[in-house]
């Protein structure tokens, strides 16, 4: 009984293994300010980026985000500044490694992501969101 109790709080406070539920739907608010980690989904067109209360949410690019590659410093670019107000279509991701260079991901849509992260070789682990 003791072990299936470790197992279960060691999975539930795994937010790469959460997922949302029960599936949500509706219009998604992710707030730059609530952002825990992210995964690059294959292609660098998409980001899974979940929250502090582990919801989950998929931002798809208008192109390939070089901006994608292996780096735990990625951050958004609203046009709302305040961390309280919800990342949106027309905002952008970026690395901090390529502020020089201008590299800016423009987001085309946002929804929840309601599907386990893929584990490839892309993921990012420990990143945080700047806004």
């Amino acid at each position: 009984m003791t072990l299936r109790s470790c197992l279960f709080l060691i999975l539930m406070m795994s937010p790469a293994l959460a997922q949302n539920t029960p599936p949500l739907t509706g219009t998604p608010c992710l707030q730059t300010g609530n952002v825990a980690e992210y995964h690059p989904l294959e292609g660098r067109r998409s980001l899974v980026v979940i929250d502090k209360q582990n919801k989950q949410y998929r931002l798809d690019f208008a192109a390939v985000c070089e901006s994608l590659q292996p780096h735990a410093n990625l951050g958004f670019s609203t046009f709302n500044p305040s961390q309280y107000s919800c990342v949106s279509r027309g905002d952008s991701v970026y690395s901090s490694n390529d502020v020089g260079a201008n590299r800016l991901c423009r987001i085309k849509t946002i929804e929840y992501f309601n599907e386990v992260p893929d584990s490839g070789p892309m993921i990012i682990t420990g990143g945080h969101g700047r806004g």
